[in-house]
């Protein structure tokens, strides 16, 4: 599947979960544990599906990993220099940098990620999803799963869906990954509802 065909339906999910997130925040027992769980995972997939829509290929992380890796032991080297420090502590002094390097790039990376999807987003038309009540937000949202679902089968490829093909997709492939952790907090957020639904019903 095209990036912009993939963004458009990530769009589409995450502006139908705005709106059932909307509806359940709304609910007169806001405080009551399943209607906070299920709004908790439904803010949850908002994120994950604009991280996703971040993701840059791996040459391109690997391009500017390498770029930052270089920059970072080229700053410390020379500071080494500087200081007076033979060979032996130059190559010493490069070592903290790429450690530090190491330890930033996962919380950079994110953040540079969500960024991105934001702005990747934002420049699509906004979809016209009618919004829910809150007794048919759990259908709501497993029509909107299933929509979910549909998009990572094809943004892997009609030939790799079986299990063991969909399973090693979801560990290499950063976007399947995040499309599979949506999936599990909109199944999530569903129990949640269907369970204070349930509490409701019975008084």
């Amino acid at each position: 599947m095209p990036g912009s065909a993939l963004h458009a339906e990530l769009n589409a999910v995450r502006t139908a979960v705005s709106h059932a997130l909307a509806e359940v925040s709304v609910a007169s027992e806001f405080g009551q544990f399943w209607i906070r769980s299920a709004c908790a995972r439904l803010a949850a997939v908002d994120a994950v599906l604009t991280e996703a829509a971040g993701v840059v290929s791996m040459p391109a992380q690997a391009l500017v990993m390498g770029a930052v890796s270089f920059a970072a032991v080229l700053v410390s080297t020379g500071a080494a220099r500087a200081a007076g420090l033979g060979t032996t502590g130059t190559l010493i002094a490069a070592v903290p940098a790429l450690l530090v390097v190491a330890a930033v790039t996962p919380w950079a990376g994110r953040r540079i990620r969500m960024a991105l999807g934001r702005r990747r987003l934002a420049r699509l038309p906004m979809p016209q999803v009618p919004g829910p009540v809150l007794i048919t937000v759990p259908d709501f949202l497993a029509q909107t799963r299933v929509r979910l679902v549909s998009a990572a089968l094809r943004h892997v490829g009609s030939k790799r869906w079986t299990s063991p093909e969909l399973a090693f997709a979801a560990r290499v492939d950063p976007v399947t990954r995040r499309l599979a952790e949506a999936d599990l907090l909109l199944c999530q957020s569903i129990d949640c509802l269907e369970r204070y639904l349930h509490d409701l019903a019975k008084g």
